[in-house]
């Protein structure tokens, strides 16, 4: 295949954005060309909320003031302890939300590459950054693959492990069975939905046991699909696993919205 010189595919893109101008998938605004980010305004970036404070140093569950999550949590107090942190980019408000259903339901490939850019920054907990190399996607089922083309979580997988410097392995876990969307379940019945759903494949058990594998999905709402997700990991010898998500449901905040 001949290489196309460098100047000949500015021009090219230069004039796709005269006759495709790039605009934002939250606000619908012009996005300048001259931004190597053309999926988001700057003003909606500015809008995205980080998760607010106060809030458990482990999960990152909103905490009622006054109260202290130590020695348990109410939101993470019962999970296993080889479930070590959860983090976040920001909350699941107005542009976070357009911009996953962007990436999850209309085709927007592209919107991967800026949302994993900000979950890259997250700041993580020593032991966490030191250990953790292996980032493992949520899988999708085969059904969703074929309808979407591609697994929105596998693409934020790789490049968050390329803006962190870790080793993105989608391979190292799989779904054994198709799911009912868990959009309008309730927490106990996610919880059920995703049971035993996923499992790390008998050949790639010796690349999981003894890892820190980092788990990366779009969005957390209640974790049923993460937790269901780590069990699996956990079972095949992993010794801890961490969670990152672009975006964090949390209820109390759309309540008062």
């Amino acid at each position: 295949m001949l290489a196309i010189p460098r100047l000949a595919r500015d021009a090219w893109a230069g004039a796709l954005d005269l006759v495709f101008a790039p605009v934002c998938v939250s606000c619908r605004a012009p996005v300048p060309t001259t931004l190597p980010d053309r999926v988001v305004c700057q003003v909606c970036w500015a809008r995205c909320r980080p998760l607010p404070a106060p809030r458990c140093d482990r999960c990152w569950g909103p905490v009622p003031a006054r109260e202290d999550p130590r020695p348990k949590c109410r939101t993470c107090g019962d999970w296993p302890a080889a479930v070590r942190s959860i983090r976040s980019a920001y909350v699941m408000d107005d542009v976070p939300r357009d911009l996953v259903h962007a990436l999850k339901y209309q085709g927007w490939e592209a919107a991967a590459a800026p949302m994993s850019a900000r979950m890259a920054r997250i700041a993580w907990p020593r032991d966490v950054s030191d250990e953790a190399r292996l980032v493992v996607a949520v899988p999708t089922s085969r059904a969703r693959l074929r309808e979407r083309g591609y697994n929105q979580a596998a693409l934020l997988a790789a490049g968050f492990a390329a803006g962190t410097e870790r080793v993105a392995a989608p391979e190292l876990l799989e779904r054994t069975r198709a799911t009912a969307t868990q959009t309008a379940l309730h927490p106990s019945e996610r919880r059920a939905n995703v049971a035993r759903a996923f499992s790390v494949p008998a050949r790639q058990a010796p690349r999981v046991r003894g890892e820190h594998v980092m788990l990366v999905d779009d969005v957390w709402t209640t974790g049923a699909t993460a937790l269901a997700c780590s069990e699996a990991l956990l079972e095949a010898g992993a010794r801890v696993v961490s969670v990152a998500t672009f975006a964090r449901v949390i209820p109390e905040l759309e309540r008062l919205g």
